[in-house]
């Protein structure tokens, strides 16, 4: 019996490619599967990413091509709450930076768990995020809006204009992202809002809660100076 566990275990996983398998996904045979899955890895046919997760990559002359941050978060964390990444690996994925993140930084709206090779930023307190379900890009922008003067590197108007282009995309949902706004940071929202109204968007722009100092209030001002104190 357990050796015909092992063999299901080996022929499903060598079947596959570019998805996570846990050891539930092959009943409750649990020690054998187990004990095939870390053979799997021994021989670099898996990658353990935490205890009862692996991921099976496809094969380059390099090794196993890994996963994809976000989504191992996601895998992680479940799909109720809202990740996306952070930092410079935000902006990166975004074509705002060209600098590449030593680790890959994900934004995580719960107390993050320990995950290998990827930090994890708290947003527990970012809970609009979460209400909202945002997906991964809507948090990213949020993210990159967050780290605005750290880690965006290209000039301020082509910045400006790649976010407004992402605004278009079917996927991004002006609504939520308004509605989440609530939970962040006077800075992103000030950004947000700035960039809504250069789409002119005003009635979108005008539910975002302003910020109460001056000073939050700058990059708005660079960016839509006749407006953004409307």
């Amino acid at each position: 019996m357990t050796e015909s566990v092992a063999a299901t275990v080996r022929q499903q996983v060598l079947a596959s490619t570019d998805r996570f398998w846990a050891v539930e996904d092959f009943g409750d045979d649990g020690h054998p599967v187990v004990s095939e899955l870390g053979r799997l890895v021994t021989k670099g046919e898996l990658e353990r990413v935490r205890r009862g997760l692996y991921w099976r990559g496809r094969k380059t002359r390099f090794g196993m091509a890994q996963a994809d941050a976000v989504k191992l978060v996601r895998e992680v964390v479940g799909p109720r709450e809202a990740v996306g990444a952070a930092g410079w690996y935000a902006t990166n994925l975004l074509g705002l930076s060209t600098q590449v993140a030593p680790k890959a930084v994900v934004a995580v709206s719960r107390r993050p768990p320990r995950v290998d090779r990827v930090r994890l930023v708290d947003r527990s307190n970012r809970t609009g995020r979460r209400d909202q379900q945002l997906n991964e890009l809507e948090v990213t922008i949020l993210e990159v809006l967050e780290g605005w003067d750290k880690y965006v590197e290209v000039p301020h108007d082509v910045a400006l204009e790649r976010l407004s282009e992402l605004m278009d995309r079917s996927d991004i949902r002006i609504d939520r992202l308004v509605n989440a706004s609530e939970t962040e940071s006077a800075r992103v929202r000030e950004r947000l809002r700035a960039i809504l109204l250069s789409k002119g968007l005003t009635a979108e722009a005008s539910r975002v809660p302003r910020a109460r100092s001056e000073s939050a209030k700058v990059f708005a001002l660079e960016v839509v100076p006749s407006r953004a104190t409307s």
